[in-house]
């Protein structure tokens, strides 16, 4: 049986939770081109590189699911691959790494408290805002824009930073496409020079989960953070996240987009938050 003509709608719920960053690679490839040819098996090793024999049949079929973008086939792969390795494909993406305690080694005290906010982003309105902004302005999905949100949420709490913060370096470094790679080696969403930080991404599998958007944007927050400790400000942790490690290097306007972006991303869910609040009266 090639096809089924009904899904199983509880499994099929579950499976697109756990495939919920598949899908928003998915969305990236079909709403723009990436800015270097997309290598979909780089995705594949990211999340699944150290499994093996069955689980490569997996990857497989993952890869040429993305390609033909058939959820249904999901199904199928219950069907054609060992339990074993489909309960890996099942919770896959449930558990990330957390960088809370790489994150910890950095003292508070160090870190500009302009680059801290806990409050921001806590409503499901304001999150909801921020997302359709990104939605419309990058012209992604709202439902991967949402899961942007929602990761930068995760990531601040371990971090220590601001999640706008975390959004706005994201969508200057690759305009939400986590398939970016740039000529210098920069990849991910947020454009992390892997050869240069490649023991950061070890505790994700290794480099190859620089194109893993759950890994980037916690390696890349990691050393925002670091960044802005060692500069002293969150001006100059920009300006070092750039790579303009010198007063006589410039930044290229770096540092004002991002803090402009972000600007524009706590606009974005203060009024959401003040049109809910004339609403009451």
């Amino acid at each position: 049986m090639l096809y089924f003509e009904s899904v199983n709608e509880t499994l099929f719920k579950k499976v697109e939770m756990n495939t919920n960053t598949l899908k928003m690679v998915i969305t990236g490839i079909q709403d723009r081109a990436s800015s270097a040819p997309v290598d979909l098996l780089s995705i594949a090793k990211a999340k699944f590189k150290g499994v093996m024999s069955s689980l490569g049949v997996l990857a497989s079929f993952m890869v040429l699911a993305m390609w033909m973008n058939q959820p249904l086939r999901v199904e199928l792969a219950s069907w054609l691959i060992p339990t074993g390795a489909y309960q890996i494909f099942q919770n896959g993406f449930e558990t990330v790494p957390s960088v809370a305690p790489q994150a910890a080694k950095i003292p508070t005290s160090l870190v500009d408290t302009n680059a801290v906010d806990p409050k921001i982003l806590k409503s499901g309105a304001e999150r909801q805002a921020v997302a359709s902004y990104i939605s419309s302005k990058y012209k992604i999905a709202h439902s991967a824009s949402l899961d942007f949100v929602d990761k930068a949420m995760t990531v601040s709490r371990e971090v220590g930073l601001d999640p706008t913060l975390i959004l706005a370096v994201t969508a200057v470094e690759s305009s939400f496409n986590p398939l970016a790679e740039s000529k210098k080696g920069a990849q991910g969403l947020m454009q992390v020079m892997t050869r240069v930080h490649v023991e950061k991404f070890q505790l994700f599998g290794g480099h190859e989960a620089a194109l893993d958007p759950d890994a980037n944007m916690r390696v890349g927050s990691l050393i925002l953070r670091e960044y802005i400790a060692k500069g002293g400000s969150l001006n100059a942790g920009l300006r070092l996240y750039v790579g303009a490690s010198s007063i006589f290097i410039s930044d290229g306007g770096y540092g004002e987009k991002v803090l402009a972006e972000r600007d524009r991303l706590r606009q974005a869910a203060a009024l959401r938050v003040a049109s809910l609040g004339q609403s009451l009266y």
